[in-house]
């Protein structure tokens, strides 16, 4: 597997690419900033689609560009459409120099699948930063897209529209049931694993929760 991590704009979010080394099939996630960055890194690559985590701004201000570039469907949960346009953030998207978005051409939800060449991605619904956050999973690889839901040593915030500090930690829950091994590639800042934040997040141990929830 190819995976890129590629962090962008003025608050890094990080852009994923995932690609298969053989078919170099590929797809991009939450192409948040720097459109002719991230066109730059997919040469080589035939990229398939467009797949988002959830709908803030920060993580789609690109989605517009890279689908004009190259005439690939986006997939988003339709919970979070609301949360694509500029008017719930005044000046937040000149801020980070995003372009309009489109309407998803598909809604993901909980048991789809989106596949890479010869990998296959599981969809799990992750709501709590938003109402229809997803994660992505690639159990053979065990690899973990969690986007904004799942930080090292933290998780996304809930005081933002359309949060659920309930439904984060149901959300929570349900990741931490994957292996300690799975590598989990986040929203913003290093990659960590679930074994690790079982034992250190302040916000799964309980050190913190009663601040979140």
């Amino acid at each position: 597997m190819i995976l890129k991590v590629i962090p962008v704009g003025p608050i890094d979010e990080n852009t994923i690419i995932v690609a298969d080394e053989k078919t170099k099939e590929a797809i991009i996630i939450d192409p948040g900033a720097e459109g002719e960055k991230l066109k730059k890194e997919l040469e080589g690559l035939k990229l398939k689609a467009i797949v988002n985590t959830h709908g803030h701004i920060d993580h789609v201000g690109q989605v517009g560009f890279i689908k004009k570039e190259f005439d690939v469907p986006f997939y988003l949960n339709n919970k979070d459409i609301f949360l694509t346009k500029d008017e719930l953030f005044p000046g937040f998207m000149q801020y980070i120099k995003a372009v309009p978005c489109p309407k998803p051409d598909f809604d993901l939800k909980e048991g789809d699948s989106i596949k890479v060449g010869n990998y296959e991605f599981q969809v799990i619904e992750t709501p709590g930063h938003t109402p229809g956050g997803v994660s992505f999973y690639e159990p053979n690889e065990k690899i973990l897209i969690a986007g904004d839901t799942l930080f090292k040593g933290s998780v996304g915030r809930t005081d933002l529209p359309g949060g659920d500090a309930k439904q984060l930690m149901e959300s929570l829950q349900k990741l931490m049931k994957l292996p300690d091994d799975t590598t989990v590639v986040c929203g913003h800042y290093s990659n960590t694993t679930i074994g690790y934040e079982k034992e250190n997040n302040p916000y799964i141990t309980g050190k913190h929760r009663v601040s979140l929830w």
